[in-house]
């Protein structure tokens, strides 16, 4: 072999050793992906094992979601109205809509009377 050959051989080497580096590189991060795979199966399967297998603890769960839904909707409902409310008012010197608004302003309020 000739000075050429050799140092062909020789870089040759020295890439296959790069890419020996890079697949064993891989191959760990393969392993620890399997390992953190696992591991989140693992935990779906323990959440849906305490979830589903106390019946008490998914009465109380589904209760309060209900309420905070439930509270969730008043609030944003009592928001909204507010602020259309507020609105509304704006409008009520305009000719034809402000009568309308003042109409409905005062149903309103001689309903909150009664209640």
């Amino acid at each position: 072999m000739n000075d050429r050959q050799l140092k062909e051989l020789d870089r040759l080497l020295k890439e296959l050793k790069t890419y020996t580096r890079s697949l064993e590189r891989a191959e760990r991060l393969d392993k620890r992906l399997e390992r953190i795979s696992w591991a989140i199966e693992k935990a779906k399967v323990r959440d849906i094992l305490l979830n589903y297998t106390n019946p008490t603890r998914v009465f109380f769960i589904n209760i309060l979601v209900g309420i905070g839904r439930g509270l969730g909707l008043t609030i944003g409902t009592v928001i909204v109205l507010s602020l259309l409310g507020l609105i509304l008012k704006q409008f009520v010197d305009v000719p034809l809509v402000g009568e309308w608004i003042n109409r409905l302003l005062e149903y309103v309020s001689l309903n909150n009377r009664r209640v």
